[in-house]
């Protein structure tokens, strides 16, 4: 219970900062899950769909303190 309030906390902390970003930063790699690169804009469509790399990426973005 307690790791999907987490969750989402960090998904609305995303998404806020997200709205922040300009549009042309967006193409940048900000998180590398199993090798793969994520864009911020990546990222968005990974959280907005929850998916299992969605909450790997939430963890790396508050690990190097972007969230």
């Amino acid at each position: 219970m307690e790791q999907t309030a987490d969750y989402e906390m960090l998904k609305a902390k995303f998404l806020k900062v997200y709205a922040n970003i300009p549009s042309p930063l967006r193409v940048e790699i900000v998180a590398v899950v199993d090798n793969d690169p994520f864009s911020w804009a990546a990222c968005k469509a990974e959280i907005e769909h929850d998916t299992e790399k969605a909450k790997v990426i939430l963890r790396q973005l508050q690990k190097i303190g972007v969230l």
